[in-house]
């Protein structure tokens, strides 16, 4: 694999030569320009911009200008030194005869022709590889074309078919289809890839809508990679629900290969059991040149898909080897498992990891794992039954290690069995693999061994072996031994009589057969509990400082709780030649910096802006006292009293008389919504706001939060009342991702500082491998910071575009602490007013606030 490095510096652009869209705000363009110089100087950049400032679009504007300039300059750097070698050479040359020192000259000259050898070597796979990428994009246009006219990707011969074999692969990562230099193992060049990694497959296609829209779009290479639980086009696998079934049944079938010459009817109705149609090369890399040929997103991979009769699974996977701009999920970037399954290189790559504000919380739950014992139950029923089927058949060495396993799954039921241990329990990996004594097993090559068998896949599709029938004892399916019991009541035998004096009929093999098919059948829908185990046993492989495992016997679970999130993240942070961080809410940032940066803060650059409203776009209070006086403070303890009750009550009205359209509280948990909403019957309030405002509730189930919002939208929208009052839980379903632009969120509550139970023991763990780790007081510091990012994720929710506008209530007295309000957003904590006085100030306000607006 050939790089290059250029040895000129880039110059940061003007804020005009981005290739933004729309005219770029004054933050926009320093955001770019400073995105710009993070790049160029290989730096780490932690970035804070608003939600509602056009961050998406603003970094990749900045990235992708980047990359263009960065790939001029090596063509034009690399013409250069290969001439200024040349001619340097020929001139030695020239003058050797008059040399003094005539060994050294000649060590010169051949010093010099190395390093134009390895130039031109370098500049000649640049070339090739640029050739090849402009025949995929012509290519790519060219059926797109056709595509539109003809059954362009269907009229493919059944020669084409039979020449593209499927592949029988053992593992996930193999590539069916591939880059055929990097098939043979020839060298190639490798230009620097942009990953682009946000939460939800919504997100990223919102980015590729607004890519698009740039000049970025006539040049770039873009693709969205996902699962095969978003990109899978076969009937067969797409109508499983797991993700890992999905898995398991798309590599079963690339084990079969389809018929010779196939009528157009099994085309389209493959068996489960035959090869996928879909996953044919010629088809896969026709379906990759359109899919590089212009910017597209996941749905229109898949319809594209669907239209060609190709697989967009592989298709982005052979795609993603020539694309500059890779859009992806966190998980598929973040857990290095998935990253070598994909193929993913980010050696000297860029990594841009946006909506960031929990990526701590992400890593963790990502390199997190969790078992309970009916997984463990079922898997070793699997396990022995695999083993009885297959007894014959195991050589000595793979026995062994089913052995183990089953060993070791024995041990971890013990350890949960509620008659010999009933305490909850943290203990590290040593200290559990002492426990349940199989800390002598090797669990790196147990492992290796079910990865490199796919034994999960071949024991969950092993067929379950019947009890052999003995005299006088009863066929193992009683429903069946019931009809047939029924069938005989003709006769004058009862059904008790037929099971007590007389031995049981055998069944039709016919019958019996079907019984287990149909068993079988049942079971192969199941997600395989065997794949849980396994990443439960490969997180005790980690270094016992960064996990503890919680042992909870009540529960009948077993945890693996991530503390150290750097181990997992190092391989970015070693790799990638620059990493950008990107969210609305990013403060406070200083426990990110310690526990993923500690060894390369100099590399580190923070950046903060302001909304792109103007400043009296938004009026926020921080409210210490209620309608009656009374200090409010909504803790743990404080919040059910009835004076608090009330005190919110009063609040709530006395808002929802004087805010207009949609008004949004948040409180601590769906517990105390209920309280709340419970006190508001009961003394009447809620009938009062009722008649100026509907009132809706989040519920933790039950109901969609699309209807939820469509019914709350509505009802702002109708004529006939003052709008409607939301009542939503921080750290819900409302608090996150959603946006209450313009009507929808004239005002946002947020009751109380909504701190998470600190008696969980998993919370008491981490604080104290934090104070262990950073020194007295930074659990404390997590455990608040915890709290403030929940906040100020609500907050966010309100103001979402430059024209908007709206009112925040932070309801509690201790928000009038400075350490508080230094962490919230800056395009707040600049105009927060601290109402400390009477709560008339925050009525008031409201009122000349609305009438202004």
């Amino acid at each position: 694999m050939a790089k290059y490095s250029p040895l000129k510096p880039l110059n940061t652009p003007n804020k005009t030569e981005f290739g933004f869209p729309y005219e770029p705000y004054e933050i926009q363009g320093q955001l770019m320009q400073q995105v710009f110089q993070v790049l160029e100087t290989k730096q780490i950049g932690i970035f804070e911009s608003p939600t509602g400032t056009g961050k998406s679009l603003t970094l990749t504007c900045a990235a992708l200008t980047w990359l263009k300039h960065h790939e001029e300059l090596i063509r034009s750097e690399l013409r250069e030194r290969i001439e200024r070698l040349e001619n340097e050479i020929a001139k030695l040359k020239e003058c050797g005869g008059q040399a003094t020192d005539w060994i050294t000259e000649q060590a010169r000259v051949q010093g010099l022709r190395e390093e134009l050898q390895q130039l031109k070597r370098l500049n000649e796979l640049r070339v090739k590889e640029e050739d090849e990428l402009v025949q995929i994009r012509t290519r790519g246009k060219e059926r797109k074309r056709f595509s539109k006219k003809s059954e362009y990707f269907r009229d493919i011969s059944d020669k084409e078919i039979d020449e593209a074999p499927f592949v029988d692969s053992d593992n996930d990562s193999d590539h069916e289809v591939e880059d055929d230099a990097l098939k043979q193992g020839q060298d190639h060049y490798q230009a620097i890839q942009i990953f682009y990694c946000s939460r939800t497959h919504s997100q990223l296609a919102q980015i590729v809508s607004e890519l698009r829209k740039t000049p970025h779009s006539q040049w770039v290479r873009s693709i969205s990679l996902g699962s095969r639980q978003q990109l899978c086009i076969n009937p067969h696998v797409k109508r499983l629900s797991n993700v890992s079934l999905m898995n398991e049944r798309c590599l079963d079938m690339a084990k079969n290969k389809s018929k010779a010459n196939p009528s157009k009817k099994s085309r389209l109705e493959v068996s489960s059991s035959s090869g996928c149609t879909f996953k044919v090369a010629t088809q896969i890399e026709r379906l990759r040149d359109l899919a590089l040929s212009e910017p597209v997103d996941i749905e229109d991979l898949v319809n594209q898909g669907q239209s060609s009769r190709a697989c967009p699974y592989y298709a982005s996977r052979l795609a993603q080897q020539k694309a500059q701009l890779i859009l992806l999920p966190y998980q598929l970037l973040l857990q290095k498992s998935a990253r070598q399954q994909l193929g993913i290189e980010i050696s000297g790559s860029i990594v841009i990891i946006d909506e960031a504000h929990n990526l701590l919380d992400t890593l963790a739950q990502l390199h997190g794992s969790e078992i309970n014992c009916n997984q463990l139950n079922m898997a070793k029923d699997l396990i022995l039954n695999y083993k009885d089927v297959y007894k014959t058949r195991l050589g000595p060495k793979n026995l062994l290690k089913i052995n183990q396993l089953v060993f070791i799954i024995k041990s971890l039921l013990k350890l949960l069995d509620k008659k010999m241990n009933v305490k909850t329990r943290l203990l590290r990996t040593y200290e559990l693999t002492a426990e349940g004594d199989f800390f002598n097993i090797n669990l790196i090559d147990l492992l290796d061994f079910c990865a490199r068998s796919r034994f999960a896949q071949k024991v969950s599709n092993c067929p379950k072996r019947e009890p052999k029938q003995v005299e006088n004892r009863p066929p193992p399916s009683i429903e069946l031994l019931k009809r047939l019991a029924k069938q005989h009541q003709h006769q004058g035998q009862s059904k008790r009589k037929l099971q007590q004096d007389e031995p049981p009929p055998q069944p039709p093999a016919s019958a019996a057969a079907t019984t287990a098919s149909n068993v079988d059948a049942k079971r192969l829908l199941m997600p395989s509990p065997i794949r849980p185990i396994l990443a439960f046993l490969e997180t005790l492989t980690s270094d016992a400082a960064d996990g503890r495992v919680l042992i909870q016997p009540e529960q009948g679970t077993l945890k693996y709780l991530l503390l150290n999130p750097a181990e997992h993240f190092s391989d970015i942070v070693n790799q990638a030649r620059a990493i950008i961080i990107a969210g609305g809410t990013m403060k406070p940032t200083q426990e990110l910096i310690e526990q993923l940066f500690s060894n390369c803060t100099d590399r580190v650059v923070e950046r903060f802006y302001d909304h792109v409203v103007p400043p009296d776009a938004v009026l926020p209070f921080a409210i210490t006292k209620g309608p009656t006086g009374t200090n409010l403070c909504f803790n743990y303890t404080q919040r059910g009293s009835f004076q608090m009750l009330t005190e919110l009550s009063m609040i709530l009205q006395n808002l929802c008389q004087v805010l207009p359209h949609g008004l949004v509280c948040f409180l601590p948990s769906y517990d105390y919504l209920d309280q709340v909403y419970k006190h508001l019957e009961q003394c009447g309030a809620l009938t009062r706001i009722a008649k100026r405002k509907r009132i809706f509730r989040e519920s933790s189930g039950g109901g969609t939060v699309e209807q939820l919002l469509q019914l709350y939208a509505e009802a702002i929208s109708s004529e006939d009342n003052g709008g409607a009052l939301l009542l939503s839980v921080v750290g819900g379903k409302l608090s996150e991702g959603l946006n209450f632009a313009d009507n929808l969120g004239r005002g946002v509550i947020v009751v109380g500082l909504p701190y998470p139970n600190r008696t969980s023991p998993e919370l008491q763990e981490r604080m104290r491998h934090l104070d262990e780790k950073l020194g007295p007081g930074a659990g404390n510091e997590y455990y608040e910071n915890l709290c403030m990012k929940a906040v100020n994720q609500c907050i966010g929710r309100s103001v979402r575009h430059i024209r908007d506008y709206a009112c925040v209530y932070l309801l509690d007295e201790r928000y009038a602490a400075d350490r508080i309000q230094q962490k919230l957003p800056q395009w707040i904590a600049r105009h927060l007013i601290t109402a400390n006085q009477r709560f008339g100030q925050v009525q008031a306000g409201t009122v000349k606030f609305f009438k202004e607006h």
